[in-house]
């Protein structure tokens, strides 16, 4: 639109004003798009609890999730500090779309608490495996580790992924 306002044959004043009134709506549509990904994060934390609970309920010691958070880096790091928090024990991987369904990007994040990384449960092993199915990259350190990938056109795919890495070092470390 602004654009089309510089190329438009209207005089500067008026010009000006319509500018200003652009950037205001542009804020407004700024600050209410962060609004609703704060609520979302909010909604996805309390889930994320209630789902670590059922997982130490069940005496699992991974949990893989598909989250809601968009494609947010700092929504990660919330969602990672409530899991540490909850169950400081356990290896925890969260996948989430940019937007759900929409076969774009996807956000991956994990963590692995030192005891299973003595084991050889690694989160940036983890990221890679899990982001391999739809030709993401990712990286970090053995405990804490996050990737992405441009596009992705089945999330279910890369849920199983990461779930069948985490049985897989589950089972190698019961043996």
């Amino acid at each position: 639109i602004r654009k089309e306002l510089d190329e438009a044959f209207v005089s500067a004043p008026l010009k000006a004003e319509l500018r200003a009134r652009i950037e205001q709506i542009q804020k407004k549509a700024s600050e209410a798009k962060k609004a609703a990904l704060a609520q979302r994060v909010d909604i996805c934390l309390n889930e994320v609890k209630e789902d670590i609970a059922a997982a130490l309920e069940d005496g699992r010691n991974s949990l893989a999730l598909n989250v809601d958070i968009g494609a947010d880096s700092k929504a990660s790091q919330k969602i990672l500090n409530a899991v540490k928090k909850a169950a400081p024990e356990m290896a925890f991987i969260g996948i989430s779309e940019e937007e759900a369904g929409s076969g774009g990007k996807v956000l991956a994040f994990a963590v692995v608490p030192p005891a299973l990384v003595e084991t050889g449960f690694k989160a940036d092993d983890w990221i890679r495996a899990t982001l391999e199915t739809c030709g993401g990259r990712g990286g970090g350190k053995p405990g804490n580790a996050q990737g992405q990938a441009k596009e992705c056109d089945d999330v279910d795919a890369v849920m199983a992924a990461a779930k069948a890495f985490a049985d897989e070092k589950s089972t190698a470390q019961a043996s």
